[in-house]
């Protein structure tokens, strides 16, 4: 592929990426929900661009949306964890044993959300609501890690479906 059709397909992916973590930082509810959402776009780029195109789009996405984005949290979400998570997903699956490979995958989102709050507090000033104290940070870690299994478990089925489904579709477009 061109190197031309390359930038321009990483320019729209990170353009779409850009908005959705702007509207993440707009409405307080989506600042969880948006990175997320915003790392479902690298399935295309991944599976029908290369990978290349994927990094290029997370670089460019992290670095627009720092300079215009207001809620730093919903953008050190993407930048410390859903942005980069599609890049390596595939390469800690083949990890073997199976337990070794879940187990990187728990530390390796554990370590980010932990980073991302430290990050929030610590240098950007954004306190952390603990209106429960001590089990209120018990509790939502745990509920990260709940989130973070459906997101990983959907992931690899909107993978499968966009190979089924969608990817001829896409590849059309793309030539």
């Amino acid at each position: 592929m061109k190197n031309s059709r390359l930038i321009a397909y990483s320019g729209v992916a990170t353009a779409l990426s850009v908005v959705m973590l702007f509207l993440g930082s707009l409405i307080w509810v989506l600042g969880y929900t948006m990175p997320l959402i915003a790392s479902l776009i690298m399935i295309i780029l991944l599976d029908s661009i290369s990978q290349k195109c994927a990094l290029l789009t997370y670089v460019a996405t992290s670095a627009v949306s720092f300079i215009l984005l207001s809620d730093k949290e919903c953008l050190l979400l993407y930048v410390l964890f859903f942005g980069y998570y599609p890049l390596i997903r595939d390469k800690i699956n083949d990890i073997k044993p199976k337990f070794l490979s879940i187990l990187l995958k728990y530390v390796t989102f554990n370590a980010s959300m932990i980073l991302t709050q430290v990050l929030c507090v610590y240098v950007f000033g954004i306190p952390f609501d603990d209106m429960l104290g001590k089990w209120g940070i018990v509790l939502f870690i745990v509920c990260l890690n709940l989130v973070f299994t459906v997101f990983d478990k959907l992931y690899g089925l909107l993978l499968k479906l966009y190979r089924i489904k969608l990817k001829k579709k896409v590849e059309k477009y793309l030539k």
